[in-house]
């Protein structure tokens, strides 16, 4: 049956089912392991339209940006994104977000239950690891005796927090053109960094991070320092970062605090998306390429000075997700191929 004129029959590629298969699994999974697997509440349902139409809203908006970068003028670069979010394009961007927030929404009720799969073992290792690279001082002090705490703790715990709208932005552009190259190696990056790295990896190296430490050993430690700087600077300047470690703390003893769930230091996933980010940025644009670039080190920072991971964590993110992208492009030129392919064979 032919289509209405203006549209196009959506190109479901198989990394597209691949993908789909993968999250299908990670959500079934969590029903049959976890003692405690989403449930389907209003509340919940609620996150799960904002987590499948933000980032929509995100990536028209960056799409935009991008556009007036690589034209310099506004009204060319609004027009361009106007003809380029077509219905199609929009439904089926939609379709994949809403698949992308079913999975993300998931991820907390693993993280809630790796102590019950691992108890918390590795920080001490992770602490001595980190003070022995870095020459017999924790990273933490080295930050500290350059940045501080105070001013510098008050702006970078605003910007760590910036980076869930730079998630869904990079997860609402890439399902705007999942059809190319670089959407598709970094949504099947994306989701296996959340598998392997934000999952499988964290419950076998499970660990709290220094901001926790204290809480867990039940003795002040080397990080205790820290932890005071941190609440002293909150007494001033309330940190968001303070509020999210009580939340996290307390769903730890088994209070319910909603989606603020979970504590996992190693790997970091907040470290490897912004590789991962920066990784697809170089084949957008330069001036992206530079933002992401910049982005990913403010994260590395904030982590180390804001007390959430060790340094190693960081640095195991990156080379583990550079691992993955690198995996990834070996799927994504063969599922180009095969369309290469079908495309010739259609017209021949």
């Amino acid at each position: 049956m032919p289509l209405p004129a203006g549209h196009e029959r959506p190109q479901y590629t198989r990394n597209d089912v691949l993908l789909a298969i993968i999250i299908a699994l990670f959500i079934a999974t969590a029903f049959v392991f976890l003692d405690k697997p989403p449930r389907l509440t209003p509340v919940f349902m609620v996150q799960l339209f904002a987590t499948a139409t933000l980032p929509l809203v995100y990536a028209i908006l960056a799409h935009a940006a991008v556009a007036w970068l690589k034209t310099g003028s506004l009204d060319a670069a609004i027009s361009h994104t106007r003809n380029a979010m077509t219905k199609d394009t929009l439904w089926r961007a939609l379709r994949l977000t809403s698949l992308f927030a079913a999975f993300i929404l998931t991820f907390p009720a693993w993280k809630t239950q790796i102590p019950d799969f691992n108890p918390y073992r590795w920080d001490t290792a992770f602490a001595t690891l980190d003070r022995m690279i870095h020459f017999g001082v924790q990273p933490w002090e080295v930050l500290n005796t350059v940045t501080g705490y105070g001013l510098f703790t008050a702006v970078i715990d605003k910007v760590y927090y910036l980076w869930f709208p730079a998630i869904f932005m990079a997860m609402g552009a890439a399902a705007l053109s999942a059809a190319s190259r670089i959407s598709q190696r970094f949504l099947i990056s994306f989701v296996l960094s959340w598998i392997i790295i934000g999952v499988a990896l964290a419950i076998a190296f499970s660990s709290v991070g220094p901001i926790f430490l204290d809480r867990l050993t039940g003795t002040p430690g080397e990080f205790a320092s820290l932890t005071a700087n941190l609440e002293a600077v909150d007494a001033v300047d309330a940190l968001r970062t303070i509020q999210v470690r009580d939340q996290l703390w307390a769903s730890y003893l088994g209070m319910d605090t909603g989606i603020v769930s979970g504590i996992s230091a190693m790997p970091s996933m907040h470290n490897a998306i912004c590789v991962l980010m920066f990784l697809a940025a170089r084949h957008v644009h330069r001036t992206v390429a530079i933002a992401a670039g910049l982005f990913a080190l403010a994260i590395f920072t904030g982590s180390v000075h804001l007390g959430w991971h060790y340094a190693v964590d960081g640095y195991a993110s990156a080379i583990l997700v550079s691992i993955i992208w690198k995996l990834s492009g070996k799927l994504v030129p063969a599922e180009r191929r095969q369309i290469s392919e079908a495309s010739a064979a259609t017209t021949s």
